[in-house]
């Protein structure tokens, strides 16, 4: 978004960080992040990206999923990273629609919500709901938005300037299983 920003010369997007209590937040990695606000003085928003790391699936906060719920009724789209989309679905807010998870949570994630219709694809997006399975997921969903809304001209410029040698589609892109991942045997990938 930011690099849509630098090379549109437009605002196009800006952001804030939001948390229960509006005080800092630690990533999974343990950096410490810096929040914008609180849920409740959160300002009006058009979109909600929801961010979870490795422990998406065990989040819980009755409260938090019952903003989400207010927020959804709002008409804003939501989206959710990695594990997030655990929360968005024990919120109800993917009930009807296609989503993704983490190729490492989809297993759990399909028997904890068998009614969602769920893909293995690196990202969904269904309507006014975007998902992705992480990693450099993220960015081929962000990219995919931005080519949606400013067109692909912006979004193969983004890619560029990112290093991001294409912009894999929904639906083609697959996650690879955990028994198809690279692995290093001497000095040759295979």
């Amino acid at each position: 978004m930011r690099l849509a920003n630098h090379l549109s010369g437009k605002p196009l997007y800006d952001w804030v960080l939001l948390s229960r209590e509006g005080g800092g937040e630690r990533a999974s990695n343990g950096i410490p992040v810096g929040v914008d606000h609180s849920y409740v003085n959160a300002p009006l928003l058009s979109t909600l990206v929801v961010c979870a790391g490795i422990d998406g699936h065990w989040f819980d906060d009755l409260y938090v999923l019952a903003w989400l719920r207010r927020m959804a009724t709002k008409g804003m789209a939501l989206g959710a990273i990695c594990t997030a989309s655990h929360i968005l679905a024990r919120a109800g807010l993917l009930d009807g629609y296609r989503c993704t998870v983490h190729w490492d949570s989809l297993a759990s994630f399909t028997e904890n919500f068998p009614e969602l219709v769920v893909t293995s694809e690196l990202f969904a997006v269904d309507r006014n709901r975007f998902t992705c399975a992480g990693g450099t997921a993220v960015a081929d969903m962000m990219l995919h938005r931005i080519a949606a809304r400013h067109g692909e001209d912006l979004a193969a410029r983004i890619s560029e300037q990112m290093l991001h040698d294409k912009i894999r589609p929904p639906p083609c892109s697959r996650m690879r299983s955990s028994s198809s991942r690279w692995a290093w045997s001497g000095r040759i990938f295979r």
